[in-house]
């Protein structure tokens, strides 16, 4: 009878299970482990754990995380490993059968044992749905969601791992290459953004490193997978990538040379791919370390050299997996010649990133203020609260940022000032967002327009959450007096509620540019606590003239704050330490070893004391050691331009 080749193999089925099948049962154990016997767990215990169980993947989570991003690597490592073993490759490709057909039995029998232990996993929770009480905990559409995307995410992983493995003829370099692979698209993402703002004025690099960057990488995507709706465009994506990167390593299979076993890249062109590629993320993350560690761009520069001179190193060690290489200064110098190439482009600005501001008929919103938003900007209720509307302000700020370009200079490195820092997002009437950052030399040229923009109701209105809260909601008011006193006024009666609301509003509502933006006269925290059970959070400062009189009218103003009669005396000395990094008791005694300092016991030099000073003790000109009169306890305040009361300035002069 002649010989055939068919399309099933019997034989290579029993290989491949006998070589690979023992991690398809430890994923269904692990599976069983996670799943079921945590959900028995939780009804056995009499439901007492229902209210930490939000979906079928936040059971025993990191179990199942690990299980996600480990097995589908672990299989495609050991099915293709006869391509990394010189033995086991010239026996296989002996055989009587064909190439494509190896591929997809491994291929194959990889889905079976990523998808058996998924399919006898949710059947077991079919069978707790049907016989047990655990509809609060999950239905059967949670248990198809779980199954599609636990699937489809170890899909992406395992397609990712036998992609990988047909390039490389090294199995220790495909496990490191695959998840170094998969967490690239984030990483290179993180260092480009981060890097850019060295080169581009404006550059607002929190606000994209801020962006949502699971999509992208599937390792950061498995650590969420709770989030991922089974019918969404991400999870159409992912699928595509399965059978794209499948194909791709078929067609990498069929032209691979059998003699390239233990070699680290079988195909000539990945050498340089890997080698480069390597060489830029380690300049970009060396130029981005010492970016954070100097703050000088002199030394992001010599980072930029050494990191790209470490990474080609590194890469050549890996090529050629030796101590002992020679390295190829002109593959260096090339690299070098094209970097330089693209900063000059970035720089010429070929787009007008830099110059670029909206048309006023454009913009639909625009957020601005001296610090960056936390938020990525798709909530509609944080936009309409957030973004300023009015023409007014539109025009102002426009104008405002045409004056930056013109005239202004960012500080790209130097630690930033949030007093003086701008931060842009304009909503575009098309849904487009235009993000900038600048941080000001010479920021006081821009406080005519800057006042005229921050001392707006509608900026106020922004800003201040009470502004916008009617005030027959506010039931009850707490006042803690700042630092170590424990003084505290209650205020539950509903009228007079009602008027330190209306007092506090008022303040807020006159409040100018410079009491907006620096805090001196620290006396109180505020709790405004309202029927919703929400709570609004305040400081009482001595810029709030209103409150402050309406408490001294109340007879309550010395009950809630520090006052003359609670102190004993005062030592001010020069802020020349790094108080930030020490505790107050070591600054009372770097204070009291001070050759020059200044004690204060006048009542009138004291309460001038309170009304000047800031507990941020951190940046001020001088440094306060506030002394308590009847216990051991003590504070520390400092001072700052031009907060600092003359007859202290005058005694250090």
């Amino acid at each position: 009878m002649p010989s055939r080749i068919t399309s099933f193999n019997r034989e290579l089925i029993f290989y491949i299970f006998r070589s690979s099948g023992w991690i398809g049962f430890l994923y269904f154990i692990g599976l069983i482990f996670a799943l079921p016997l945590e959900i028995l767990t939780i009804i056995l215990n009499d439901n007492s754990e229902y209210m930490n169980f939000v979906n079928l993947f936040s059971s025993q989570q990191m179990i199942q995380f690990v299980l996600v991003i480990t097995i589908p690597v672990l299989l495609a490592i050991f099915l293709f490993r006869f391509l990394h073993v010189k033995q086991a490759s010239d026996f296989l490709h002996s055989l009587p059968i064909t190439r494509r057909s190896i591929y997809f039995h491994m291929i194959g029998m990889g889905i079976v044992f990523i998808i058996l232990p998924i399919l006898l996993t949710g059947s077991v929770l079919g069978i707790f749905h049907s016989a047990l009480d655990v509809e609060k905990l999950y239905n059967l559409a949670d248990i198809g969601s779980w199954m599609g995307i636990t699937f489809l995410m170890e899909g992406v992983i395992f397609s990712v791992a036998v992609l990988i493995g047909m390039v490389t003829g090294l199995s220790s370099l495909q496990g490191l290459l695959t998840y170094i692979t998969l967490g690239l698209p984030a990483g290179l993402f993180i260092l480009l953004i981060a890097n850019a703002r060295f080169l581009l004025k404006g550059f607002y690099s929190e606000y994209y490193l801020n962006a949502k960057m699971n999509s992208i990488s599937p390792l950061l995507a498995a650590t969420e997978m709770e989030k991922l709706p089974f019918f969404s465009f991400q999870i159409l994506i992912y699928a595509i990538v399965v059978c794209l990167f499948l194909w791709l390593s078929l067609i990498l299979y069929e032209r691979r040379k059998l003699e390239h076993v233990s070699q680290a890249f079988v195909f000539p062109m990945i050498k340089p791919i890997f080698k480069y590629g390597l060489t830029t993320c380690m300049m970009l993350f060396a130029g981005f370390y010492f970016s954070q560690s100097t703050g000088k761009m002199e030394w992001v520069l010599v980072g930029y050299v050494v990191g790209s001179m470490i990474g080609y190193y590194l890469g050549d060690l890996v090529l050629q997996k030796t101590w002992r290489i020679k390295v190829s200064l002109r593959g260096y110098a090339i690299f070098a010649v094209a970097v330089i190439t693209v900063v000059i482009i970035l720089k010429l600005d070929p787009v007008s990133f830099e110059s670029k501001v909206p048309d006023k008929n454009m913009i639909n919103h625009i957020y601005i203020g001296n610090y960056s938003p936390l938020y990525d900007g798709d909530d509609e209720t944080e936009k309409e609260s957030s973004f300023l509307k009015e023409k007014e302000n539109i025009s102002a700020i426009r104008l405002l940022h045409q004056q930056i370009l013109e005239k202004g200079k960012m500080e790209s490195l130097e630690e930033t000032n949030p007093e003086n820092s701008v931060f842009l997002i304009y909503e575009l009437e098309n849904g487009r967002r235009l993000a900038r950052e600048y941080h000001l030399k010479n920021y006081e040229a821009y406080l005519p327009l800057l006042a005229k923009i921050y001392e707006s109701s509608e900026y106020k209105h922004m800003v201040n959450e009470l502004l916008n809260v009617p005030v027959e909601e506010v039931y009850k008011l707490k006042i803690d007096a700042m630092g170590e006193l424990d003084k505290s006024v209650t205020i539950a009666d509903r009228k007079q509620s009602l008027e330190a609301v209306q007092a506090l509003s008022e303040d807020l509502n006159n409040q100018t540019l410079a009491q907006m933006t620096q805090y001196w006269g620290e006396y109180a925290y505020i709790e405004i606590l309202l029927e919703n059970n929400k709570t609004i959070y305040m400081n009482w400062n001595s810029s709030y003239p209103a409150f402050t009189n309406w408490m001294e009218k109340t007879g309550q103003a010395d009950e809630a704050r520090l006052t003359v009669d609670d102190i004993s005396h005062i030592l001010v000395a020069k802020s020349d330490l790094k108080l930030s990094n020490l505790t107050q008791e070591e600054i009372e005694v770097e204070i009291e070893k001070q050759p020059v300092q200044m004690r204060i016991d006048g009542p009138v030099e004291i309460d001038s004391v309170i009304e000047n000073s800031r507990i941020n003790y951190g940046d001020g000109d001088y440094v306060a050691v506030i002394y308590y009169k009847d216990s051991r306890d003590f504070e520390i305040r400092s001072f700052s331009s031009p907060h600092v009361p003359s007859f202290i300035s005058d005694y250090f002069k």
